[in-house]
């Protein structure tokens, strides 16, 4: 407690790093992972996700981690039907609050959609099903959510031939 007033009272700079990371991580510990989203103006995102009817999900009092597709690959289902939007979005979308400290290397997670995500880490990089975390621990009342470098690939099929 010392080692902070010490630090405050020695520089305006770390007064002003210290209440704006302290508002932050308040604000958000007191939202939902649905919240977060409007919040951290993810418009696309947002829109996405309640169009395929998941915002319910992940704004009620359940614990889930949200590895957020790239802007970039959520470009490709702008148009997607929410059926379609639901299975894709599902695959990112596990029970329980898992930070990047949480994810063990070579652990398999269960998404909402019975699917598996597999973990790997590597040279301090949060793998996840081979997309890269690009920004990790956003964490809300009810879960964590992470920046994925892409999105999560549908499940391949076996063809017909």
């Amino acid at each position: 407690m010392l080692f902070l007033w010490v630090a405050i009272q020695t520089s305006g700079q770390a007064q002003a790093f210290l209440a704006t990371g302290t508002s932050a991580s308040a604000k958000t510990a007191r939202m939902s992972v649905g919240e977060g989203l409007a919040a951290n103006n993810q418009q696309e995102l947002l829109e996405l996700v309640t169009k395929a009817g998941l915002m319910p999900l992940l704004s009620n009092g359940e614990a889930y981690t949200f590895f957020a597709p790239s802007p970039q690959a959520l470009a490709k289902y702008q148009s997607e039907a929410p059926e379609t939007l639901r299975s894709f979005l599902s695959k990112h979308i596990v029970k329980g609050a898992y930070t990047a400290a949480d994810l063990r290397d070579g652990a398999d997670v269960q998404t909402i959609n019975g699917g598996k995500l597999r973990i790997c880490k590597k040279k301090g990089a949060v793998i996840v099903d081979g997309v890269r975390l690009q920004a990790t621990d956003q964490v809300f009342a009810n879960g964590v959510m992470h920046q994925l470098k892409g999105a999560f690939q549908p499940a391949a099929t076996a063809s017909n031939f």
